[in-house]
């Protein structure tokens, strides 16, 4: 199966999901955000660290909160050093405004990830919720359909945000092998 999103991996080329070895790979998975972005690393399949970033909700200047976004992604890649990253996919939601901040803030991360040589894909929200088994038709229903799963198969409390990057990272390694 071959996908295109956007120019993915350090080769820029198609990604082929049955070539790419996530056994051999720690995989970051990102709920982003221009306010609270989730995050999820995976050793393989095992999910070794998980939690939110915050950009602090009370700035009302969203380029302030991107630029705190970007050093605290930074720092995160730092630390987990993955070899690979899936982000969520951005869609239109009735709202320009929001796609648009959304749309940059992808753009930002993927500076990040060009200048750090590591591969990304992005997963649309729809393919990850269904292989989650996700159902609703209101986001809020989404939301805590995820929080539930997480709950149910990681013994994890968490919220929201997390609990989207860490279904996010279900996906990715069960899908890239």
């Amino acid at each position: 199966m071959l996908v295109q999103p956007l120019p993915c991996l350090r080769l820029h080329q198609y990604v082929d999901l049955h070539r790419l070895e996530v056994n051999n790979i720690r995989l970051l998975a990102f709920d982003q955000s221009t306010k609270v972005t989730g995050f999820s690393l995976w050793e393989g399949k095992k999910l070794t660290d998980y939690g939110k970033l915050d950009s602090n909700v009370e700035e009302n200047n969203p380029i302030e909160r991107m630029s705190k976004m970007y050093f605290l992604i930074k720092e995160l890649l730092n630390k987990h050093n993955p070899g690979f990253v899936v982000l969520e996919g951005v869609q239109f939601q009735n709202n320009y405004k929001t796609y648009a901040q959304l749309s940059q803030m992808q753009g930002v991360i993927f500076s990040l990830l060009f200048e750090k040589d590591i591969g990304f894909l992005l997963i649309e929200p729809t393919a990850w919720r269904s292989f989650c088994g996700i159902k609703g038709r209101k986001r809020a229903e989404h939301k805590a359909a995820a929080i539930q799963l997480v709950k149910e198969n990681f013994c994890i409390d968490t919220d929201e945000d997390t609990a989207e990057a860490i279904c996010i990272g279900v996906w990715a390694s069960s899908n890239i092998e």
